[in-house]
């Protein structure tokens, strides 16, 4: 899946750049950290935790206001920030990681400020699946947790600085039911999965 991406990537970046009407390219790199939400029910409860986002996109400008921005990047949403400092009795954390790719409309109002919105398409990278330790035969051990894609749409609201610095806040929104149902395990019911996060970019 990472060679899909990227290869996507390069085709996006060379079609780009042999634009015609001399329409501006410019490559964006951007990481960023906030919080995640998984919003449950029928099995489980909200709970939030943290997300990061790192996205490389390719921002073509149409004309002074419009720009369109293909992006391909990572997602993390965690929701138990002990589990980053280890092992301990009775965890079993939510821990999913995304590949995703997005198109945005971008437009630009003053002093740099812009406000994006596109749809955003996720596959998973690594299945989560449940871990009971309390009871190794208990029917949800082993089983994975959510489906293995997503598809939404991402909000993005940014400020330039300079001739290469971004900074902004960006929303995921999950529109998927990501919860896999097993009835006879008592699981049933919804898992929509959001993220907001605070990030830092380079325009190069």
């Amino acid at each position: 899946m990472k060679r899909v991406l990227f290869a996507l990537f390069v085709v996006l970046c060379s079609a780009s750049l042999h634009a015609q009407n001399g329409k501006k390219v410019t490559p964006v790199l951007e990481i960023g950290a906030g919080l995640f939400v998984e919003a449950n029910s029928g099995y489980g409860e909200l709970v939030n935790g943290l997300a990061t986002q790192f996205t490389l996109g390719l921002e073509i400008c149409l004309d002074d206001k419009w720009s369109v921005m293909p992006q391909i990047g990572h997602n993390l949403m965690l929701n138990d920030l002990k589990s980053l400092f280890g092992d301990y009795l009775g965890g079993d954390p939510d821990y999913f990681s995304f590949y995703n790719a997005a198109v945005l409309g971008r437009y630009k109002l003053e002093d740099g400020v812009a406000i994006g919105f596109g749809p955003a398409f996720y596959i998973i990278e690594d299945k989560d699946t449940y871990y009971i330790d309390a009871n190794p035969s208990d029917p949800r051990n082993g089983r994975a947790k959510i489906k293995p894609w997503d598809f939404g749409f991402r909000a993005t609201l940014t400020k330039d600085y300079g001739k290469h610095w971004r900074i902004g806040a960006l929303a995921n929104v999950g529109l998927r039911n990501m919860l896999c149902q097993y009835p006879d395990a008592g699981i049933t019911g919804h898992t929509h999965l959001f993220s907001f996060c605070f990030t830092a970019g380079f325009r190069f």
